[in-house]
């Protein structure tokens, strides 16, 4: 391995703060969870107390052997009002990267997990004009107060809007438009998850080239890039076009973009199938998760070598995860999942990492706490960790050379 990234295969999980630190009150998400009526099925509350129970959390991930964390820095948190910066809240990540770093883990930073500050949904969010540079600034100012960070992603899934915006949009009634627009002090597209497509290809791309360039000015040292939602696509037969047209509009821009970046984040759940109606989801008679998607856990393994065939950014596999109740299945998910990486990585894919989605059960977003990914379970009012069976597969993978 070159460049600026470690000099050892990452094996680790992932969180973002907004879905398992609590009472991120400053940010735009906060927001439209207390509105009424909401988009979202319940607010976030106190999520699972990850904020203050970082150290113990962290722990569990040294346990199980692995050597990387994913965690965000919550820029709400940061610079919660324009231009006033919490140092309070720099040092609270500062202390999250010391608890990595003292055991031998590799934290990787994620600057926007889909939250911004409140101040920066009204002036429009990604629609701004001004968006970039706020948030360059933002990444420089991370990048100098957390030197140990081994790697650095810029935005979380930054394509996700241009594919899944339109779903989300059919799905909001106008009385919860109305409220969430009135709770934000803005439209609804200032909120990144309903981001219109032109924005996220134009002041997305440049905040990511800027947010790059400014993380390599003040660290030079680490790694940059974005991450990105990307599934495994396939066709019916007759459906291969519009295969192939899903993959240029949602994926082909951003990955065109990471060829100046030091690795990709690639983001992988399911398989979506183009289908001769013109249609598109799961394969017809697929088994499906509790979020609807195809249980298909050879998903990122294709993903990995699709990428690889066409781009030579080095990948790290930034999330990638079983969403369900069945801890079994889970398990099996991961095993299987991770044996397809390392067979693209046979037939040459740059694979640099693992990163399981997710260590805990947290806030899925509009959906609330139904939804489980994590290899650790949280029990009661005392939110009590109790880690699951899936997590010792995980851990079994690390630790087999």
């Amino acid at each position: 391995m070159s460049g600026r990234l470690p000099a050892r295969f990452l094996w680790g999980t992932a969180t973002a703060a907004h879905q398992v630190e609590g009472n991120n009150v400053n940010a735009d998400c906060w927001a439209l969870e207390h509105a009424s009526p909401s988009l979202f099925v319940e607010p976030s509350g106190d999520a699972v107390d990850h904020y203050h129970r970082f150290d113990a959390d962290i722990g569990i991930v040294a346990g199980l052997g692995l050597n990387a964390y994913r965690f965000s820095a919550e820029w709400a948190r940061i610079e919660p009002e324009r231009g006033h910066v919490s140092q309070a809240a720099i040092d609270h990540y500062r202390r999250m990267i010391d608890a990595c770093l003292s055991r031998a883990i590799s934290p990787v930073v994620t600057l926007h997990h889909f939250t911004q500050p409140r101040w920066v949904a009204r002036m429009g969010g990604f629609e701004s004009p001004d968006f970039p540079k706020y948030f360059a600034d933002q990444a420089a100012r991370v990048a100098r107060a957390l030197d140990g960070a081994a790697l650095i992603c810029t935005i979380n899934e930054l394509n996700l809007p241009a594919i899944a915006a339109p779903y989300f949009n059919a799905r909001v009634t106008p009385a919860q438009r109305a409220a969430a627009e009135q709770a934000l002090g803005a439209p609804l597209s200032s909120f990144f998850l309903y981001c219109r497509e032109e924005a996220i290809f134009g002041n997305g791309l440049e905040a990511h080239r800027r947010a790059r360039d400014a993380i390599r000015t003040e660290r030079p040292q680490i790694g940059v890039g974005m991450t990105l939602a990307i599934s495994e696509e396939d066709a019916e037969p007759g459906a291969e076009p519009a295969r192939d047209a899903r993959r240029e509009r949602y994926y082909a821009p951003f990955l065109d973009t990471a060829k100046g970046d030091d690795f990709v984040g690639v983001q992988t759940y399911s398989r979506t199938m183009s289908r001769a109606d013109g249609s598109v989801g799961p394969a017809r008679g697929a088994v499906t998760t509790t979020m609807g998607w195809e249980d298909r856990p050879e998903a990122v393994g294709a993903v990995c070598r699709w990428i690889s065939s066409r781009w030579s950014t080095p990948m790290i596999v930034t999330e990638n995860g079983y969403v369900g109740d069945d801890d079994t299945r889970r398990a099996a998910f991961i095993k299987t999942a991770i044996g397809c990486v390392r067979d693209a990585m046979a037939g040459g894919a740059d694979v640099r990492g693992y990163l399981y989605w997710s260590l805990l059960d947290n806030f899925e977003w509009m959906l609330g706490y139904r939804q489980r990914f994590g290899l650790v379970e949280t029990r009661g009012e005392k939110l009590t960790r109790h880690i699951k069976s899936s997590a010792k597969a995980l851990a079994q993978a690390a630790a087999r050379k």
